[in-house]
Parts: structure tokens; C-alpha cells; sequence
């Protein structure tokens, strides 16, 4: 089997976690190039990471042995950057969120159908088997008709400091594109598409055009009530769960994002536990997630993360913030 080689652009820190460290275990697959606007930057990356070439977006655009770019860049600049690498002949792996905006999610989309190859969004989550598992129970009627559905997805108020991107606007900064991108993906998943109704942003004071939390209230078909909390502001442990009611029995799930980060499962009615589990310990979701595009490549299989899915989860994200009364990045 020819091995699959993949470039990177990019020295952002997430990429060791993402890419370089699932690929070490990962037969036919590995890093071959990682490309920076500083080739100095990318230079030291590749020394540290043992990845052979290093350069510019060029070289990465160019090599050879890259079929496949992941891209962990600023999401305003990630659709270009993205384009770029599907006209020249490359799939592409973007970090999420897709794109800054709708419009240019769909750009990616595009130029993928246009070039004959594969554009894929980050959401690493949906690969983990707690997730396949919620997603299971979710659809399964335990909780008999769905009534309200609620996400906290609250970053602990210490993490996002000044002079993070997630706090710069230009950079595609806010909460909501951060996490709160996160609940809306899951709850297309599960449920289909919502309608966003309201939401309320607390801005961040040195730019108001950034949301250091956002409440948005969706509705899915038949009137349910959606609500996600998305925040950069959250107590000091911060929270990742979600919790569904319905008419039979409720459900809460935590560490949805990360669920190798001891994630649990919970359906109770009244005083009894219909189920309790647990996320299996060592499973990795970025792992999960490698091993799915590789696959979705060589098979040409259908996947969760393609692109075309996720204009429509920054459609939505769009629609939250001009409720908020706040422009789309």
C-alpha cells in the first residue's frame, strides 16, 4: 500500500496532538512536510516534530509526496489557504470550524467538488465511540419524545487570555466559534436542522465585535427548545455536557468535546438508572479521527466530516450571531 503522505501548514500547537502524534501509530500514513508563513518557525517545528521537509505554504502546496494538507490556520484565512491546496491536486483536513462564515465554508466545499477531491472538518469528537454511543442512545426512544435540549460548553475563565486569537475578531475569535460550533455540529447529528430563535452576547470589552459568551436559544422541528451556552468565561472547572430531557427519562453526558478526557454517560427515570457508562479509557478521538479520513480516502466512502455537512453547521453559526445582533466573521 502506497503510504499517504500528509502536509501540514501551519506551526500551530494543536497539530502535534491532532496529527503528528496519531500518525506514529497509525501503518501507511505519515507527515511529510509542515509549511509556515516564517520557514524559520517551520524549520524548528519539523526538527521538533521529526517531520522530513519544512518550508512555506509553497512547498507543502507543491510537494509531491502530500496527498493530504491539514490545516490548522486562522479560520478567516483557512478557506484560501484550503482552495489553494484542493486546486493543487490535494485532499484537505481543516481544523474546525470549517471557515469563518457560511459563505466561505461553502467556497471550500466547492472548489472540492471542482477539483475531484476531499475536504474534511476537524470535528474529532465524532469519532470517538462515546460519541457513536450517545448518538445511539440519543436515536434510540429511551427518552421517549425529546422536550428540551441544553449544552454548557464553558471554557474555565482562566484559559482564553489576552492575546489569544480566540479573543481576535479578525482572526475568527469568539466563543461561539470556538466551542459553541461544537453543539451545533452535534445537534445536526442527532436531531437535523434547527432554527435559531434568539441569542445574547457578552462581548469582550477591548473588542466588542468578540463574544466571550454567547446563550443561544434553537428550535428543532415540532417547537423542541435547543439552548447552548457557549462561553470563555466559565467557573474554574468550565464544562463540556450536554443534557436532554424527554418525556420518559433524561440524559446528561459530560466531556462531550473530548470525550477520552473521562467522559460519562447517564439516562435516569426518577430514581432509576436506565444507563451509566463510561468513556473506554485510552481511546483517542484525534487517533479516531485520522484513521477515518485515511479510510474515507482510500475507500471513497461517505463521512461526517466532509465538508458539504459542515456549511450547513456555519450556517447556523452565522444565524446565532446576527441574532446576537453581531456580525458573522
Amino acid at each position: 500500500m502506497t503510504p499517504l503522505g500528509i502536509g501540514i501548514l501551519g506551526a500551530a500547537g494543536i497539530t502535534e496532538r491532532a496529527i503528528v502524534e496519531p500518525s506514529r501509530e497509525l501503518d501507511g500514513v505519515r507527515v511529510v512536510a509542515i509549511g509556515a508563513r516564517d520557514p524559520e518557525r517551520a524549520r524548528e517545528a519539523a526538527e521538533r516534530l521529526g517531520v522530513p521537509d519544512s518550508g512555506d505554504y509553497e512547498l507543502v502546496l507543491n510537494h509531491p509526496d502530500v496527498d493530504l494538507v491539514y490545516l490548522p490556520l486562522p479560520s478567516t484565512v483557512q478557506a484560501h489557504w484550503a482552495v489553494r491546496a484542493l486546486q493543487a491536486g490535494k485532499h484537505v483536513l481543516c481544523e474546525k470550524p470549517l471557515s469563518a462564515n457560511g459563505t466561505t465554508a461553502a467556497e471550500i466545499a466547492d472548489a472540492a467538488d471542482a477539483a475531484g477531491r476531499r475536504a474534511f472538518v476537524g470535528f474529532h469528537y465524532r469519532l470517538h465511540g462515546f460519541i457513536q454511543r450517545l448518538l445511539e442512545v440519543l436515536g434510540s426512544g429511551v427518552l421517549g419524545d425529546i422536550e428540551r435540549v441544553e449544552f454548557d460548553y464553558s471554557i474555565p475563565h482562566f484559559v482564553v487570555k489576552p492575546g489569544n486569537i480566540r479573543l481576535d475578531a479578525d482572526l475568527g475569535g469568539g466563543s461561539f466559534m470556538d466551542v459553541g460550533c461544537y453543539a451545533v455540529d452535534l445537534v445536526r447529528a442527532a436531531w437535523g436542522e434547527p432554527t435559531v430563535v434568539s441569542a445574547v452576547a457578552e462581548r469582550y470589552a477591548d473588542d466588542p465585535r468578540v463574544d466571550v459568551q454567547m446563550d443561544a436559544d434553537l428550535q428543532l422541528a415540532g417547537g423542541i427548545p435547543v439552548h447552548i451556552r457557549s462561553s470563555f468565561i466559565g467557573d474554574d472547572t468550565g464544562s463540556m455536557s450536554l443534557r436532554v430531557a424527554g418525556s420518559t427519562a433524561e440524559l446528561e453526558a459530560t466531556s462531550v468535546i473530548v470525550p477520552q478526557w473521562g467522559a460519562e454517560l447517564r439516562v435516569t427515570a426518577g430514581e432509576r438508572v436506565l444507563i451509566e457508562e463510561k468513556a473506554v479509557e485510552g481511546e483517542n478521538s484525534y487517533a479516531r479521527q485520522l484513521e477515518h479520513v485515511v479510510m474515507a480516502l482510500r475507500e471513497g466512502s461517505p463521512s461526517p466530516l466532509d465538508a458539504r455537512l459542515g456549511v450547513g453547521t456555519m450556517t447556523v453559526v452565522d444565524a446565532v450571531y446576527r441574532a446576537a445582533g453581531l456580525q458573522p466573521r
